[in-house]
């Protein structure tokens, strides 16, 4: 997204605003009522469809953990959202080496299991928590999108970054015109909302995805058409819709709470923006980091990128 719509944005809403809005968004979503962290670990079926499973998420896991398996290896995990990352680098055996702090705005940090070699904490991933340069890897999964200043966010993440270690994010996709301006037509209309009243309105996204999906037929698309970000090819209903003009995000595999999850963290955040993966390259550019890898689905790029020793 255009960096002059970026500081316009941020400069339109007071950084304190932003801290209370995002931290009731995530209490709510986050929150032990809905606990989604039991519903993921329950339904691996639903945790199969999560970008945090179908982006590289799960190999940077496993490199962490051969690596704490040896040698002391410290972990940031900058707005830790349920504590899945935690969950996935603990799995019995845990490795002996671990050292993990999550840190996020909202107020479930505490109903997350303890564990030795785990600190969760409350705090603004937008601010230099840790004053030096320590943490062997620093993730920040799904979450940077959602700060105000996100490139400024990401240069504040490597500060606290060693010398030879990785950062990893994840951040939205770009979508095509059409889906740009219905999000922000809709979310203009939704952040302002309560979170308990923006969660009831994500139950329509949820119910219009359902119908949709039930709706027999293709769309046929003859040709590309770059204009409109539309690609040839042959689509579902809800697909069709849901790729190219309305997030009406629906799965049979979620309960429908967990399906308005998904939506309500759509439309309701105080901001969310959206990247081609050029954009976010260029972060990794500016701040001297050797870029490792990237992947991208359709909802979110991944990008992993190491400092110079």
């Amino acid at each position: 997204m255009d960096e002059y719509l970026i500081n316009l944005r941020h400069f339109a809403m007071k950084h304190t605003e932003y801290v209370h809005k995002t931290s009731a968004h995530y209490s709510k979503q986050w929150g032990q009522d809905l606990d989604f962290k039991t519903f993921i670990k329950k339904n691996p079926e639903a945790a199969a469809v999560m970008p945090g499973r179908l982006l590289p998420w799960p190999s940077l896991i496993d490199n962490i953990r051969r690596k704490a398996a040896i040698t002391k290896t410290s972990v940031y995990d900058a707005a830790c959202g349920f504590g899945d990352v935690f969950v996935q680098l603990s799995i019995d055996p845990c490795p002996p080496y671990l050292e993990y702090i999550g840190v996020d705005l909202h107020d479930g940090l505490t109903t997350l299991e303890n564990h030795v070699q785990a600190t969760f904490q409350q705090g603004d991933i937008t601010e230099k928590i840790f004053s030096e340069e320590r943490f062997d890897y620093v993730i920040c999964r799904a979450a940077l999108h959602h700060t105000p200043q996100p490139r400024e966010t990401f240069r504040t993440l490597v500060t606290q970054l060693a010398p030879g270690g990785t950062i990893a994010f994840s951040c939205y996709n770009k979508k095509s015109p059409m889906r740009e301006a219905s999000d922000d037509a809709l979310r203009s209309k939704i952040v302002p909302m309560e979170a308990d009243q923006a969660f009831g309105i994500a139950r329509q996204f949820s119910i219009l995805g359902k119908d949709l999906q039930n709706t027999d037929g293709k769309i046929q698309i003859s040709d590309d058409l770059p204009f409109l970000g539309i690609e040839a090819g042959t689509y579902g209903v809800q697909e069709f819709i849901y790729r190219y003009f309305l997030k009406c995000w629906y799965n049979p595999n979620y309960s429908e709470d967990h399906s308005d999850i998904v939506n309500f963290d759509w439309y309701h955040p105080p901001f969310a923006y959206r990247y081609d993966l050029d954009e976010v390259v260029d972060w990794i550019d500016d701040c001297g980091l050797k870029l490792v890898r990237t992947a991208t689905i359709e909802a979110q790029h991944y990008l992993e990128a190491e400092k110079g020793k």
